[in-house]
């Protein structure tokens, strides 16, 4: 006991009172959002509290090892992910059904859907950073050969599962983990010119594909959009022209017809009125912001930031260049999700699956993004010792 309370005292408890008031209104506004009664008698509630429980005991687990078992655990962990996705994709529909055309999730009796490619960011963002010490531990000498074989190796580990992810399909984790592998890679100590040359690549890309879309809007439809499935046209075309393509921009327009009727100080818990698809999952920021108003939706991007800022911190302080990329990827990616939920819901991004971190309904995204907090606060403990 007393070995528990002594742990305890070394977690950041900045850290740990901002999860609190995120369980706290994670709680409150799902709870909020059965109220409509558009999801039956599903108690979600419950559901989400149980996740907690389960996600608070996998951090406090997570932080009690040491970075070294950390590390050495990244390979064994990453080959258990790879294969559970490998499995998804062969499995009977009994136990990995079609969701709105997505094959993603196994279901299991008495335990519920869980989602694999969730865990693949964590263990894409460990190995990663695992093998980014290896290569400089053995190429002490640097050059473009060695930077290039280095990126190799990345990319080694994120293509085979991201095919796999995009065509379950989910093109909002693929990008999730390569922003995660280039969050690593600005913390490899590579080349100069070679970092250049990464940045220019695809904002030349970025550039071309908006030279297109403004000045030749047929080609952009004809050559670029024709690229991608239906599903994923359809939510192209209702992001960048939710006026005319009413249906596929139906969820944004709702969305920010929400937001903007919350006002100031929002219509009150449980009051709100405007018809969201999926709003205790994806976006609960919607809820949030109409019924608990623009302070509590600025009150929510303030913590994210904080968080954000205590997980720099950690890795800057761990003076460790494992610690360091793997708080660096683990920041990238929460910026991600948050930036790309909260952009969605106010028209900013497309509309893709990818939850709101520790608010969203799901257990999943919730307990994987719990273990990678219990890594930070792994961290944490290791520079302070």
């Amino acid at each position: 006991m007393n070995m528990i309370i002594k742990h305890l005292k070394k977690l950041d408890w900045i850290i740990m009172l901002i999860l609190a008031v995120f369980f706290t209104t994670s709680l409150i506004f799902i709870y909020s959002s059965q109220q409509s009664g558009q999801y039956g008698l599903t108690n979600f509630v419950g559901k989400q509290t149980v996740y907690y429980v389960i996600g608070f005991a996998l951090m406090f687990y997570m932080s009690v090892l040491d970075t070294e078992q950390i590390k050495k655990f990244s390979w064994v962990f990453y080959g258990f992910c790879l294969l559970s996705i490998i499995a998804l994709k062969f499995a009977p529909e009994k136990i990995a059904p079609f969701i709105n055309g997505a094959k993603r999730w196994f279901t299991l009796p008495g335990i519920g859907s869980i989602q694999p490619s969730e865990f693949l960011k964590v263990a894409i963002i460990l190995l990663a950073s695992y093998l980014v010490v290896e290569h400089q531990n053995k190429h002490t000498f640097k050059s473009i050969g060695s930077d290039l074989l280095l990126i190799g190796k990345l990319l080694g580990i994120t293509l085979v599962p991201s095919l796999l992810v995009y065509t379950q399909p989910d093109t909002g984790m693929v990008i999730l983990y390569f922003i995660a592998i280039v969050a690593i890679i600005f913390l490899a100590n590579l080349q100069t010119k070679l970092i250049l040359a990464l940045s220019l690549i695809p904002a030349i890309f970025v550039s071309f594909l908006l030279y297109l879309y403004f000045q030749l809007p047929e080609v952009f439809k004809n050559y670029v959009l024709s690229l991608f499935s239906g599903h994923r046209q359809q939510r192209i075309l209702g992001w960048l022209d939710p006026s005319t393509f009413k249906d596929e921009g139906y969820q944004s327009m709702q969305s920010l017809l929400a937001i903007g009727s919350g006002g100031l100080e929002g219509k009150g818990i449980g009051k709100g009125n405007v018809y969201i698809p999926e709003k205790h999952s994806d976006f609960i920021f919607a809820t949030i912001a109409e019924e608990g108003g623009y302070v509590i939706a600025v009150l929510i991007v303030s913590l994210f930031f904080i968080l954000m800022y205590r997980v720099i911190k950690i890795g800057n302080e761990s003076n460790d260049a494992f610690c360091a990329c793997v708080c660096s990827g683990i920041v990238a990616v929460f910026t991600f999700q948050t930036f790309q939920n909260i952009g969605m819901t106010i028209g900013l991004m497309p509309v893709k699956g990818i939850a709101l971190p520790f608010l969203s309904y799901g257990g999943s995204s919730l307990l994987s993004n719990m273990l990678l907090i219990g890594i930070v606060l792994s961290i944490r403990k290791k520079y302070r010792r």
